[in-house]
């Protein structure tokens, strides 16, 4: 028998303000919305940004001092907006397309050679992974890989046993996307420093879920997804990285604004194929970007950072998650694969009978979406700041019905 538990009753203000916030996001009504970590629902005023942006394109043209002025103040404006929320200066910052741009740019810009090694986990994103394969390939790097991330496993003990004089990077989630587990962050830092690494941190599940103030946390680089937490749209992100840790990060794609533009306006650079890189990050933005979709990411931020307010959706959030977890875990037949603690809004479980793709349809048609990971082979909820207890509540209802009917 499932164990009965209640809704916590939310006081009339926070009421009054996740309603108001669900208004914005027609998205979450008709369904139970559980899959932020896989896209958050866009706000009604980032999708009017968005296409007012590509009416005017439609209808003025995209040249013109105008236009182009317009172009520089959307991408000037988002690296401002993700600066203030990760705590650095805007000049660290470079737009991308999503997490897994980011975390090549960081990983093929240091300079490797044959026996330097490599620490990640088995737990990590294929974004993050994947260019460790091409390292071993390419350049003869050693992978050493840890199982951080699952709960049986203790991070800070498992990096430590990995650690050699030739690691050169340590890449790592600052939230596993597969088993929810919040990593601390700062002490895998510290390690990876002593050990003379750059520690190169995953942000597609922590941007916008926690607190990523990202000197607090000491990482060196550290990739952002615009489509997940901070309900903007596909095709947006960021890269931090620290000022300090500029000349050790190459340019491995450079386009126009890869080198420095003169006082006079002449990029200074010369027919012998000598040049000085662009300023800050931005040297790390290759070409264009589509800026319809920049310009509705700076809305979405602008408007959860003035309206809902950072703090109040990061608690709230966690209040939900652990909501999630409590709901789940008192059901029969689940098996919880998050910690309990430290957790956020990615709550990772398996139902007895059911595969993880089987179970993700069958609560689709009962109007509740969430998904399955690969590895561990799990399904996975991701409340947002906008959902309520009673969403939950009918994931668990929906969860007992399934498993009945087994």
């Amino acid at each position: 028998m499932a164990t009965e538990t209640r809704s916590p009753v939310s006081t009339s203000a926070d009421g009054e303000k996740i309603a108001a916030i669900r208004a914005q996001l027609p998205a979450v009504h008709g369904r139970a919305y559980l899959n932020t970590g896989t896209n958050g629902p866009v706000p009604n005023r980032s999708h009017d940004a968005l296409f007012a942006y590509a009416e005017t394109e439609l209808r003025e043209g995209r040249i013109g001092p105008a236009v182009f002025g317009q172009m520089m103040t959307t991408q000037v404006e988002a690296r401002a907006a993700f600066a203030r929320l990760l705590g650095c200066d805007p000049l660290e910052i470079a737009l991308t397309h999503n997490t897994t741009e980011g975390m090549n740019i960081a990983l093929f810009g240091l300079d490797w050679a044959p026996g330097d090694e490599v620490v990640s986990a088995t737990t990590e994103h294929p974004g993050g992974l994947h260019p460790l394969f091409v390292l071993k390939q390419r350049y003869g790097v050693k992978l050493r890989m840890t199982e951080i991330g699952l709960k049986e496993h203790d991070p800070v003990d498992q990096l430590r046993r990995v650690l050699t004089p030739r690691t050169k990077a340590v890449v790592l989630s600052h939230v596993s996307w597969g088993t929810g587990m919040v990593l601390p962050i700062r002490e895998l830092a510290d390690l990876a420093h002593a050990a003379g690494a750059l520690f190169i941190c995953d942000a597609a599940q922590a941007c916008g879920m926690v607190p990523s103030r990202v000197y607090d946390l000491g990482v060196d680089a550290y990739a952002c997804s615009g489509q997940k937490w901070l309900c903007g749209p596909n095709g947006t992100g960021a890269l931090f990285v620290r000022q300090d840790r500029l000349a050790d990060i190459a340019q491995t794609y450079i386009g126009y604004g890869g080198v420095k533009t003169a006082a006079n306006g002449e990029k200074m650079s010369d027919d012998a194929g000598n040049f000085v890189p662009g300023e800050g990050a931005k040297r790390y933005e290759a070409a264009s970007l589509y800026l319809p979709a920049v310009k509705a990411l700076n809305d979405s931020l602008q408007w959860i950072g003035e309206e809902v307010g950072w703090d109040w959706a990061y608690r709230r959030i966690a209040e939900l998650g652990r909501y999630c977890y409590d709901r789940l875990a008192a059901l029969e037949g689940v098996t919880m694969h998050s910690p309990r603690e430290p957790l956020a809004g990615l709550i990772a479980f398996t139902l007895a009978g059911v595969a993880p793709p089987d179970l993700t349809t069958k609560l689709h048609e009962r109007g509740v979406v969430i998904r399955y990971t690969p590895y561990p082979h799990v399904n996975r909820v991701a409340p947002g700041f906008y959902n309520t207890e009673e969403e939950i509540d009918r994931l668990a209802a929906a969860l007992v019905e399934i498993r009945v009917g087994l």
